[in-house]
């Protein structure tokens, strides 16, 4: 067997030159530093605006509105990054892209980041009654939906943390990552730690309630 008969590997600068005229029109320079402006513009714009508009529209920011508004904000922030970078490539991955079933795996982290969170807040919004036999299967859920998955879908990413490229990456991948995470933090300890009971003053009856999300699980039988 010769070289030729190996598979071909892309670099992480093909594979960064690949996305950026794929995806963002980028071919040169001007278009490199035009683009990374309007992602900048467009962070602060979503920042701003995103809020505003669920305000407008619900009478209320709420949960959704501020997850909605970090998405689009770090969407726009780490496309900014990721083309600043682009012509650096000292900060590149010096390990090939494998291609393989841990690829396919990592690249739906940053899906995983986003609808992760999403679907777990759908699950334990309200839209499903929560009671005394639900509650823990669901903040269950939640809680594999927005902390497990992006840890898990993060994972096969570090293999590429290697070099000069770990001052970059790595940050990115533990910030990223914890944001979904930290929307599961009260979840979590009410899971962990369970209902409290509680007498309620105007009937005098004892009633379960989850501290750290606020809910109530209705009377203690």
């Amino acid at each position: 067997m010769n070289d030729h008969d190996l598979p071909r590997r892309d670099t992480s600068q093909k594979v960064a030159d690949q996305v950026a005229k794929t995806y963002f029109g980028v071919t040169d320079e001007f278009d490199r530093r035009h683009v990374i402006h309007k992602c900048l513009l467009g962070a602060v714009e979503a920042a701003v605006l995103t809020p505003f508009l669920f305000l407008l529209r619900f009478g209320r920011v709420g949960p959704l509105g501020w997850g909605t508004t970090v998405f689009f904000v770090v969407y726009l922030l780490l496309t900014a990054i990721g083309l600043y970078f682009r012509p650096y490539t000292k900060y590149h991955s010096p390990v090939p892209l494998r291609g393989d079933w841990l690829d396919r795996v990592g690249a739906f982290w940053l899906v995983g980041c986003v609808f992760g969170p999403f679907f777990g807040w759908v699950v334990t919004s309200g839209a499903f009654p929560i009671t005394q036999s639900s509650w823990q299967w669901m903040y269950g859920l939640r809680v594999l939906l927005a902390a497990a998955m992006p840890i898990m879908l993060a994972l096969p990413l570090t293999r590429y943390v290697r070099g000069q490229s770990a001052w970059v990456a790595m940050p990115l991948l533990i910030v990223v990552t914890l944001l979904p995470v930290s929307s599961a933090m009260n979840v979590s300890m009410d899971l962990w730690e369970g209902p409290l009971v509680l007498q309620v003053q105007s009937t005098g009856q004892p009633e379960l309630i989850l501290k750290h999300t606020g809910r109530s699980l209705g009377v203690d039988h």
